[in-house]
């Protein structure tokens, strides 16, 4: 497999969209090992799918020990900690190499109209969140923690797209960028000492704030250029 390649799935089927949701609110906390996942009836009426679908995924969860069933009581996440549930998920998605600039295209195209639109209809809740992110970023960066500054990072985009009104949006952007996330660290590609970012993310606060969409759509593109830029030399590889 080439090197120059990030992991993502090949052809999601109805079931592995199932699977890679449950990773994504893993990874952001909204689920956490130990809590019971909800009954089959509610999860296929959930995405809009058939009970076969959720079956096979909970079969494929339960084979990979990523969760158990307890009779009587329902299914769990098992208590391993994210990390190790995480390296479990990718072998439980079977995953497949792909370019990792086409990911790259597709989260800049994504962030460029969750930041557009959240300037436009953000609410209080939604700047509190934002700049408590950002907050929590700052931190990060004065104690040069880059494992945190990677995290925090991505809290911070995923309130701007939690504030754009669009739950959809905001759903394609949380199973994207957890894999650009993580070849970013796996291959320290940010410097914990670069100001750069956290400047970036002051402004697009500001921006949001006063609701000035273009001029925060604007700022998100030159904030992904790295991103982009580093993606296209991948491509020419």
């Amino acid at each position: 497999m080439d090197s120059n390649t990030v992991h993502i799935i090949n052809d999601q089927q109805p079931h592995d969209i199932i699977i890679r949701h449950i990773r994504m609110q893993l990874q952001s906390g909204e689920m956490r090992p130990g809590m019971r996942l909800p009954a089959e009836r509610k999860m296929a009426e959930e995405y809009g799918i058939s009970r076969t679908y959720v079956r096979a995924a909970l079969k494929s969860l339960e084979s990979y020990g990523i969760v158990e069933t307890r009779p009587q009581s329902g299914t769990f996440i098992v208590g391993l900690d994210v990390k190790a549930l995480d390296g479990l998920f990718a072998d439980v998605l079977k995953l497949d190499a792909l370019d990792f600039a086409s990911l790259a295209e597709m989260r800049a195209i994504l962030e460029v109209n969750a930041v557009r639109f959240c300037a436009e209809r953000r609410s209080e809740k939604d700047l509190e969140d934002i700049k408590a992110a950002l907050n929590n970023y700052e931190d990060a960066f004065k104690k040069g923690d880059q494992k945190k500054l990677y995290t925090t990072d991505f809290e911070f985009h995923r309130c701007i797209a939690a504030g754009s009104g669009n739950t959809t949006l905001r759903s394609m952007l949380m199973l994207i960028t957890p894999d650009i996330m993580n070849i970013y660290q796996s291959q320290n590609i940010c410097s914990p000492l670069d100001s750069k970012p956290l400047e970036e993310h002051r402004l697009m606060y500001q921006f949001i704030l006063h609701q000035q969409a273009e001029v925060a759509a604007q700022m998100m593109k030159e904030h992904l250029n790295g991103m982009l830029k580093y993606a296209e030399t991948l491509r020419k590889k």
